[in-house]
């Protein structure tokens, strides 16, 4: 029997567009291009996840590959994109009635600890009754570990936890480990459908 549903935060609770975000500031299309693939794609991005660098070294780190006339727009739109997420908000009224029938509601994400500056704005967060963030841990999805810290945090029980994430081999390390999941892609109704195979009420 599902108990509690377990969420990730990016492309489920909200859409992330940087490229949109860099293109408002810089009009050139190379230097938009170029400042978007070093700010938001680089490889060093997943140790700000890892909460092994903090982001103020990830910028200094990436800025290097920024041409110096570009480092005061870089630096605005690295410091600001949080506030430029969009919130998935067909995923409000469901999870409140998730909550309402008597579900633990959690979060797992992969997130630097920017996460606390922002995660007050995503709506559906206010029905949440905790969260694991991978900056805090350490380790991120879709290594067992983190799963793990969910489990033991909130003494929860695989079998009975249900997980939504959008990329499909997190929610595949989520099954190993014993938890039903579903990779969500912004459908909303095709997540409702596999919540109710799964005995979840709506």
């Amino acid at each position: 029997m599902i108990r509690n549903l377990v969420f990730d935060m990016a492309w489920v609770l909200f859409r992330y567009k940087p490229m949109r975000f860099t293109r408002q500031y810089i009009s050139d299309e190379a230097d938009a291009e170029m400042v978007h693939r070093e700010l938001f794609c680089a490889p060093e991005w997943l140790a700000t996840d890892r909460g092994t660098l903090s982001d103020e070294d990830y910028f200094t780190l990436v800025s290097k590959r920024i041409p110096e006339r570009l480092h005061t727009k870089a630096r605005y739109l690295f410091e600001h994109w949080h506030e430029v997420l969009i919130p998935i908000r067909e995923m409000e009224p469901v999870i409140a009635r998730l909550k309402e029938n008597g579900y633990g509601i959690y979060l797992l994400t992969n997130m630097s600890r920017r996460f606390y500056r922002f995660c007050r704005d995503i709506p559906a967060m206010r029905y949440f009754d905790g969260a694991v963030v991978s900056a805090d841990e350490h380790c991120i999805k879709p290594e067992k570990e983190i799963y793990l810290a969910l489990f033991r945090k909130y003494r929860l029980t695989p079998q009975e936890c249900f997980f939504v994430d959008d990329r499909p081999e997190n929610v595949k390390a989520g099954k190993r480990l014993g938890m039903s999941g579903f990779c969500f892609r912004q459908d909303v109704p095709a997540l409702c459908d596999a919540l109710r195979r799964a005995g979840v009420r709506l």
